[in-house]
């Protein structure tokens, strides 16, 4: 986990997920997220605030994987998806489909490489740069 210190102002339970816009398969995924009660969901473009990340997450890069920050801690790709995992309301389809990321193994590290590749796939047939 990474620590990180910003002047960005954040609800008590606000979960920030800077994601790439450009990417259909992330938008969706992000359009499509749903928290349960008491969470506080805030999407940021990284092609457009890229600054702001750098300075909430100095250790991460984004091109490695979207980042969801909460509280002290940002957590990125297959971490970020184990945290969502708490997070998101699990009687959404998304949400049932989280399941798959419920634990640090090898499974979803896996899984989310084969999503991390996919994405980088999908731009190239896009004709979009897969580099923030």
């Amino acid at each position: 986990m990474q620590k990180f210190y910003y002047t960005l102002k954040m609800k008590t339970n606000q979960i920030i997920i800077f994601y790439d816009e450009e990417c259909p398969f992330c938008k969706n995924y992000t359009n499509f997220l749903k928290l349960k009660k008491g969470f506080d969901l805030k999407l940021i473009d990284a092609r457009k605030n890229k600054i702001e990340l750098e300075n909430i997450c100095k250790n991460l890069d984004i091109n490695e994987g979207f980042i969801v920050v909460y509280k002290d801690d940002c957590f990125q790709g297959a971490k970020a998806l184990e945290f969502l995992n708490s997070a998101v309301d699990k009687t959404t389809i998304l949400g049932k489909l989280h399941f798959f990321f419920a634990y640090d193994n090898t499974f979803s590290k896996l899984l989310y490489k084969i999503l991390f590749i996919l994405r980088k796939f999908i731009l190239f047939i896009l004709r979009k740069d897969s580099k923030i």
